[in-house]
């Protein structure tokens, strides 16, 4: 192999694992504007804008420079770690929902939703468009975060998405309680970390079932 040939070979093999990563990290980028807005004061909606721009860019320049099987590798594992994201947040929501139930303070778990409404759609808007608008963004969030898991961790199944989950979960103990003033602190936390738990248990089954099953044979 010629020097020439052997470098464009190694900078293939580097593209084919920080591309992927790469991809793991700009897919956080929901998150990464909720804390811009709640750490900078940034208008959320700006913030989003800016990092789905900021991504969408960095993406399409990487993406020009990747051979068409780490294409497909790649949408792969965003289309596994999308429906995988999806489920694990209904479940996670379902946890929420029910863990709520079986406490007796007042204590409202999906009130972040509203919030997230309020930022984006104004507090002017419609109680109907608030929820919408903070419903999407939930969801953006639990999709994008089961999508960076999925570029990260998706073979590793239930333990590491568990630990993903916590992660998560610590992440959200720092900023939420003194954004949205929760006076139920101990409620939120133990409804929080179960439900975190539970997200992360599903979201690594289904990534893990969904990329082994679309793996291709060896031979």
């Amino acid at each position: 192999m010629t020097p020439q040939k052997e470098y464009l070979t190694i900078g293939a093999r580097i593209r084919g694992r920080l591309f992927p990563r790469a991809l793991g990290l700009a897919a956080l980028f929901s998150g990464a504007a909720l804390v811009t807005y709640i750490v900078a004061g940034v208008s959320l909606r700006y913030a989003l804008l800016f990092t789905s721009g900021l991504v969408a860019f960095a993406v399409f320049s990487v993406w020009r420079r990747t051979s068409q099987a780490q294409r497909a590798q790649v949408l792969r594992h965003i289309k596994v770690g999308l429906a995988s994201g999806l489920l694990a947040t209904l479940a996670y929501d379902i946890a929420k929902y029910t863990l709520s139930q079986w406490d007796p303070s007042p204590y409202n778990p999906f009130e972040a939703i509203r919030a997230f409404g309020l930022r984006l759609a104004g507090p002017k808007a419609p109680t109907a468009l608030v929820l919408g608008a903070g419903g999407a963004f939930h969801f953006l969030n639990g999709i994008s975060f089961g999508i960076a898991f999925c570029f990260f961790l998706g073979h590793r199944g239930i333990l590491p998405g568990i630990l993903w989950g916590l992660f998560l979960e610590l992440f959200q103990l720092s900023l939420f309680p003194g954004w949205l003033d929760i006076r139920f602190y101990q409620e939120f936390m133990q409804i929080s970390a179960l439900s975190h738990v539970v997200y992360g248990a599903v979201l690594g089954a289904l990534c893990r079932y969904g990329l082994l099953k679309g793996a291709p044979e060896r031979r």
